[in-house]
């Protein structure tokens, strides 16, 4: 696809003043004037167990214009521990129809076929979860792309919403269910500058291409303030997802280059899917098309820390009714509702755990879990979890953006 002038000035913006750079540098650090206190006890689960399958979500084949055929692409799944891939081929549903998906379907990792939709002005959707006869019309306008998506039984959803070159700028749309609130490519883009590219050669020849990947890890402001404008008021329900983007080849000044490989992206960044415990084989996919659709998942930069078993869920106090991630919480106005996250797996005491509510910062907790317990006010309430390398007092310093949720939707209902 040919860059249009707008394009061009903000790929020349993004390298001359490094606005990348500077996101990230003050990323590292935080000011967090209240926490709150530990709880004495475990946080409230969900009322149900979840098996925490791992996806490394929107990958590019040769079906298209990735540098690998599938089998290659599933032996870096398995290389990268992953439990699933989700193929997403430019304007194809061909891998389908050539089984593929029915072909890995008893594996580990397994399968999932969906199409990555070019619509009007460069603009890009996900199709998920569509039928092998699907197959999308391109260049049409992206409200038409959404509704060829849902006319199918689809699971439609805004791609590369903020990308340097793509950026998806027609917000009047409806219909769509969910927005790739981190997309790893938008990510590293945004590192082709002059201040963070003498960094990352330096990185790559010192310590190897994790670190890089692990460096570049940098909190999505712009989409995670989408996000929030969408959910604003617990309304409306939009999934949230992390994704890759992943062609295992990268162009850059007029060049392709072959990285980082579809391993390497892997463990960058991965969408962590809740389904129920002890669903094997081919029913996998279609528990996973079901979570994603709930918005049972959570996105993270698993290149710095294996999030698994990462957990927030919402209990109403008056009724006991406990929800997960994604699903929505009745209550009442005046009635308590308890918010409850873990994420001390991996990283422990080095965990900064943080509510919000349609974006703004309700409570925080440091050590790997977080209780709170608040008014049922109606709003989209999700957690960000961060590491970071030591604090003094409410200064956090060495931050890294870690885990992002699903939001629960709390609704206020009249007596």
């Amino acid at each position: 696809m040919a860059s249009s002038f707008s394009t061009k000035l903000r790929i020349a913006y993004n390298v001359v003043f490094a606005p990348g750079f500077f996101d990230a540098m003050a990323g590292r650090f935080a000011f967090v004037p209240s926490l709150v206190s530990l709880p004495t006890a475990a946080p409230a689960e969900s009322g149900t167990t979840f098996a925490d399958l791992r996806g490394a979500l929107h990958n590019h084949s040769t079906y298209s214009d990735g540098l690998s055929d599938i089998p290659t692409i599933m032996d870096a799944g398995a290389e990268a521990g992953v439990d699933f891939v989700l193929l997403a081929d430019h304007n194809t549903m061909e891998p389908l129809r050539d089984g593929w998906q029915e072909r890995y379907a008893e594996s580990s990792p397994f399968l999932l076929v969906g199409t990555e939709v070019t619509v009007n002005n460069g603009r890009f959707l996900l199709a998920l979860d569509v039928p092998p006869e699907y197959e999308p019309e391109k260049e049409v306008s992206a409200q038409s792309g959404i509704d060829a998506i849902r006319a199918h039984g689809g699971f439609p959803l805004i791609s590369l919403p903020f990308d340097m070159k793509h950026p998806f700028d027609d917000w009047s749309v409806s219909g769509y269910d969910g927005l790739e609130v981190l997309n790893f490519s938008t990510t590293a883009r945004r590192h082709i500058n002059f201040l963070s590219l003498p960094i990352i050669v330096y990185l790559q020849k010192t310590q190897g291409i994790a670190a890089v990947i692990r460096w570049m890890a940098t909190r999505p402001d712009a989409a995670i303030a989408r996000w929030d404008s969408l959910t604003r008021g617990g309304k409306r329900q939009v999934v949230g997802i992390g994704s890759l983007d992943a062609h295992a080849q990268m162009k850059m000044f007029g060049r392709k280059y072959p990285i980082p490989t579809y391993t390497d992206s892997f463990r960058a960044c991965q969408t962590h899917v809740l389904i129920d415990v002890g669903i094997t084989g081919a029913a996998r996919i279609a528990a996973v098309n079901a979570a994603l659709r709930a918005g049972r998942c959570y996105f993270s930069y698993d290149c710095l820390g294996d999030p698994t078993g990462f957990t927030f869920a919402a209990t109403n106090i008056a009724s006991g009714a406990v929800v997960p991630m994604g699903e929505r919480l009745a209550a009442h106005g005046g009635e308590k509702v308890r918010f409850a996250a873990s994420a001390t797996k991996a990283c422990g005491e080095k965990v900064l755990l943080r509510l919000y509510k349609d974006g703004k910062p309700v409570a925080s907790s440091v050590g790997g879990t977080l209780e709170v317990t608040v008014s049922g006010d109606a709003g989209a309430y999700r957690i960000e979890a961060f590491l970071f390398a030591g604090r003094v007092g409410a200064f956090f310093y060495g931050v890294r953006p870690w885990v992002y949720s699903n939001p629960v939707y709390v609704s206020e209902i009249s007596r």
